[in-house]
């Protein structure tokens, strides 16, 4: 759990330092719901591209996720502040499991840790998928969205899992 800690301190301060990676940025700060449910940080840079961090927490675990966004306007010169965002990322963490049949003895899989009888967890490593649609109100530094994030892991007993259902909505403070 210390490795996590240690990356999401490290992944904070790159999202502050965000005139890396453009002259001209805006940075987001907020809260995640849906599937994955988490905190959210997220850089915009002059060109309209997007890096955002999500420290999420779904399955019994926690996962850090590192997305790469290009960002569009809905109605070019009519509605200047709704986007259209997609794009693609890593992620990585872990998760907890439950197997009633017991097939997970701790000798044969000492790679995962045995919580109880029948509950396990292990780390959880994936690629991501991201579109949404994004709101920024121009008399307030609010953004609201909601987003379709479809991921592809491998994780204990399983070894391949691919969630197509993961929505969420997103509040967020700009700065």
């Amino acid at each position: 759990m210390k490795k996590y800690l240690i990356i999401s301190v490290i992944a904070l301060i790159l999202l502050s330092t965000g005139e890396i990676f453009a002259q001209h940025t805006q940075k987001q700060a907020g809260f995640r719901f849906g599937g994955t449910t988490g905190f959210t940080g997220r850089i915009i840079t002059a060109n309209d591209f997007a890096y955002e961090m999500i420290v999420g927490f779904r399955s019994g675990g926690a996962q850090l996720y590192l997305l790469f966004e290009a960002r569009r306007p809905v109605f070019y010169r009519k509605l200047e502040n709704i986007y259209f965002y997609y794009g693609g990322g890593v992620h990585g963490g872990y998760v907890r499991w439950n197997d009633s049949r017991n097939a997970l003895d701790p000798a044969y899989y000492p790679d995962y840790r045995f919580d109880n009888r029948y509950r396990y967890s292990g780390p959880a490593v994936g690629i991501d998928g991201v579109a949404g649609l994004e709101c920024n109100f121009k008399s307030i530094p609010v953004s609201l969205g909601v987003e379709f994030k479809p991921f592809a892991e491998m994780y204990g007993p399983y070894l391949f899992r691919i969630n197509f259902w993961d929505f969420g909505f997103h509040i967020r403070y700009n700065f």
